[in-house]
Formats: structure tokens, C-alpha cells, sequence
């Protein structure tokens, strides 16, 4: 599997972004002495100067300003005019603007200043460390901002990659999947031939031992355990191809409308022998949701693994009960399994669907059913719960979604 696509780390970089500031003033000396006033070393700010309004609205438009600092009293556009236009284009709307005054403070200018769109203003004659600190309290907000656009920025960055290298890895691990389901179901198919070679060589050396008059009782365990085994790989071969094929099914089975008790008692008829060789008894209840639209193919296997699996793994203390039910929880008809049967402990119950997971020995088979199970229900966007209490019993809760 490709991992080598790199991802760059998410970094905020302070203070690398270049700060703008505009003066506005007619008066030449006025700039280079406000300039002179704010300047200081490695600040890594740089003036802009503008000596009338429509010289200030032309930079505005060319540069990215962080703040302008604004006369009010100019010949042509005054400040007032200036902020207003400013105000009305969408690239300077939210540059904050700064007012620098002779004007006294009377409350109609300071409201006019405001209502222009001003952030602040400065009287003349300037303080040093009222102005500087002012225009250093804007630029650190404009730095920060660009600091969070930055971050922002790359963490979309960031999302993007990770997005890509999920769907990456999805298409990756969806074809493995795929090639392992081939493999499997290639496998298991071809082993069935030479598996029914070997049983039927068995049979042959059995019948050639008996027409040959030999004494079987020396060989006759062996032969036994030959014959048992052999019965034992087939069925492991049986559940691998089942395996294999439900992901296949899943994607190309038709859903239909089908009856829950229809079902239980086609798979009543096929796991008769195991209903009477340990006497069970099996009650259900699905007057509460009795159909459901799904693969009947699918739901009788969840069906046969589930009831088959709490009479096989009963209490020997008492007979099996299973008690099977439906119902409705919001977009899901529930299916509920619930026995009287062994139970298991809860460090084990999480193992339960596990691939050729036996948690209890004694019992005959793959362990490959209820992982089976667990495979129908999620490829058709169901879950299934497990809950269990060692001696007491078991319950399945499987939740498929409604159509």
C-alpha cells in the first residue's frame, strides 16, 4: 500500500506578511512628520503616502492596506467624503480608518467622523505615545488576522490532503478487499476437488480393506478421524465460499418484501434435526414490524446463524429457549435473537464476530456464521449488537434500515 504522500504540517507564521499603512494628508510636511513620529526600527511597516481623497482612493484600490490614517480638512474630498467612498467599496470596506483632526472635539465632528466611518480619532497636536499606540493596537489586529487567514488557509489545505488520502486509502483497502474476497472464493472452489478425491479414496481403501477381509478394528479410529476431518474441511470450505459471496450478493441482490415469520419457519424446517436433538424451544412475537423490503436470501442467513447458534451453544443445565422479536427504532426495524443459553464473559463478547472465532470449544463448527452475519447487516448500512451474561444468556440486536 503507497504511503509516501506527504503532508505538509500546518504552521502559522507571524509577522511575514507585509503591513500597509495609508497617511492622508495635502500637506507634504504633515506626512513625513507623522511618518517620522510612527517609524521604528525592524517594525516591518510600510507608509504609503497620499496628499488628496482621490489619490487615497486610487492606492486603496491597488494595495491591501492594514490602516489608513485620515485628515479630515482637505481642499477637493475632505476626510468625511473619502471615508464614505471607502466605505462603499467591498476591497476597503474593512479597513479601519483612523481620523486626524485640528477640529476641537466636539461631539457633532466626532459623531459625523463615526457615522463616516471612522474607527478612532487623533487631535491634533499629536501625542507620540497616544498615536503610536493606537496605530500599533490596528496593526497587531490586522497581523493577527492575516496570521488566522493563514492558518485557516492551510488547515483547509491540510483537510483537502486528508480527504484525498482517506479516499486513497478507501479505494486501496476496497480493492484489497475485493482481490482477497476473489482469492478466498477462488480458493475454497478449488479445493472442493481435491478434498472430494481424498473422500472418495477413503472410501475406496475402506471398501478394498472389507472385500480384502482385514481386520478393522486396529484402523478404524484412525479411519474415524480421517473421515471426520475431511467432513470438517468441507464445511470450512462451504463457509468461506458464503463468506466471499455475501459482499457480492449484497451489491447485486434484489430487495423485496418479505415476511419475517416466513422466513423463521423456512429455517425451522432446515436446522429440524438440531431443534430435536436438544429438545429447543423457539418462541416469536413480530406483530410490531412483521415484513421488512431485504434480500431474503440474506435475512434467512441471519436468521439460521443467529437461532442456530443459541441452540447449539445452550446451557447444559436446561433446555434451549429463544425467544425471537421485531420492532422499530427510528429508520430501523430491530431484529432481537435472545437465548437461555451459555452466555460469555465480557472480556470475550467483543470477539464474537470474529473470523473463526470459538469461544466455546465443545460446540462443532467454522466460527465464520456470525461474522458472516455482521457482514450482511453493515453492507447494507444495518449495525448488530451483542449483549451477554456468562450462565444466563445472550442477546443479538440486529438493525436494519428501513427502505
Amino acid at each position: 500500500m503507497n504511503t509516501d504522500h506527504d503532508i505538509k504540517p500546518l504552521t502559522i507564521h507571524t509577522n511575514v506578511h507585509p503591513v500597509r499603512v495609508l497617511l492622508v494628508d495635502d500637506k507634504p510636511e504633515n506626512l513625513v512628520s507623522l511618518e517620522s513620529l510612527l517609524v521604528e526600527e525592524g517594525d516591518n511597516i510600510t507608509y504609503l503616502f497620499a496628499n488628496s481623497g482621490e489619490e487615497a482612493l486610487k492606492i486603496a484600490l491597488q494595495e491591501e492596506l492594514a490602516l489608513v490614517l485620515l485628515d479630515v480638512q482637505m481642499p477637493g474630498m475632505n476626510g468625511y467624503e473619502v471615508a464614505r467612498y471607502l466605505r462603499d467599496i467591498s476591497k476597503t470596506r474593512q479597513v479601519p480608518i483612523i481620523f486626524v483632526t485640528a477640529i476641537s472635539e466636539q461631539d457633532a465632528h466626532v459623531i459625523e467622523g463615526f457615522e463616516a466611518g471612522a474607527v478612532d480619532f487623533l487631535f491634533k497636536p499629536l501625542h507620540p505615545y497616544v498615536t503610536k499606540a493606537k496605530v500599533g493596537a490596528f496593526v497587531r489586529f490586522y497581523q493577527q488576522k492575516k496570521e488566522l487567514e493563514h492558518a485557516n488557509r492551510e488547515t483547509r489545505e491540510l483537510n483537502q490532503q486528508l480527504e484525498q488520502r482517506v479516499q486513497e486509502r478507501t479505494s486501496q483497502l476496497t480493492k484489497v478487499n475485493k482481490d482477497l474476497d476473489n482469492f478466498v472464493y477462488t480458493a475454497s472452489h478449488d479445493l472442493k476437488a481435491p478434498i472430494n478425491n481424498i473422500e472418495g479414496l477413503m472410501t475406496a481403501l475402506q471398501e478394498t480393506l472389507e472385500e480384502n477381509e482385514v481386520d478393522l478394528q486396529d484402523v478404524a479410529p484412525i479411519l474415524d478421524m480421517i473421515t471426520d476431518a475431511i467432513g470438517r474441511f468441507k464445511e470450512t470450505l462451504v463457509d468461506l465460499t458464503e463468506v466471499a459471496k455475501v459482499q457480492h450478493e449484497e451489491q447485486t441482490g434484489v430487495a423485496e418484501n418479505v415476511s419475517f415469520k416466513a422466513i423463521l419457519e423456512d429455517v425451522k424446517v432446515h436446522i429440524k434435526d438440531l431443534i430435536l436433538k436438544y429438545d429447543a424451544t423457539i418462541e416469536a412475537n413480530f406483530s410490531a414490524a412483521p415484513e421488512i423490503v431485504f434480500s431474503k436470501k440474506n435475512l434467512r442467513s441471519i436468521f439460521y446463524n443467529l437461532i442456530s447458534n443459541s441452540i447449539k451453544y445452550s446451557s447444559p443445565d436446561r433446555k434451549p429457549e429463544v425467544v425471537i422479536t421485531t420492532s422499530i427504532e427510528g429508520n430501523y426495524t430491530v431484529l432481537s435473537v435472545r437465548d437461555n443459553g451459555l452466555g460469555l464473559r465480557k472480556q470475550d463478547q467483543n470477539k464474537v464476530f470474529g473470523m473463526f472465532k470459538r469461544l466455546h470449544a465443545h460446540v462443532e463448527g467454522t466460527g465464520v456464521g456470525l461474522a458472516i452475519v455482521k457482514r450482511i447487516v453493515e453492507n447494507c448500512d444495518g449495525k448488530i449488537k451483542f449483549e451477554s451474561e456468562l450462565g444466563v444468556g445472550s442477546e443479538f440486536k440486529v438493525y436494519l434500515k428501513q427502505e
